[in-house]
């Protein structure tokens, strides 16, 4: 077996290989006072599982926001949320709006966005 063969096979080289690594963004720190669910690429019965988290936590009121496709998983997990675990909930407001974002190569596109208040 060749050099070249013998590290793509090796897990402990593979995980070293300067083409499998990714940079991560340092985020800012979360307000503990914000109520905000972002959703993402996760299923939605993780948010879901966060939205309940939150509520059985004390939270009386929780915020599910997310944009372009992931607009109908927001929906989605506040039907789940209040149809399925808390028959007491309440959507208290629905705010639709349109983000512009900047791209890598600086150019500005524009994103919907939506932001669903819940609360008990």
């Amino acid at each position: 077996m060749s050099e070249l063969n013998q590290e793509e096979t090796n897990p402990q080289t593979a995980r070293e290989s300067p083409h499998r690594q990714t940079e991560r963004t340092q985020l800012p720190p979360r307000d503990p006072n914000d109520h905000t669910i972002y959703i993402g690429k996760k299923l939605a019965m993780s948010y879901v599982l966060a939205v309940v988290t939150r509520f059985n936590n004390g939270d009386n009121e929780v915020k599910v926001k997310a944009r372009g496709r992931n607009i109908s998983v927001a929906v989605d997990v506040t039907q789940i949320a209040k149809n399925r675990f808390i028959p007491t909930l309440k959507i208290k407001n629905v705010e639709i709006t349109t983000e512009e974002l900047t791209s890598d190569d600086g150019r500005m596109s524009r994103v919907s966005s939506m932001e669903i208040t819940m609360n008990k």
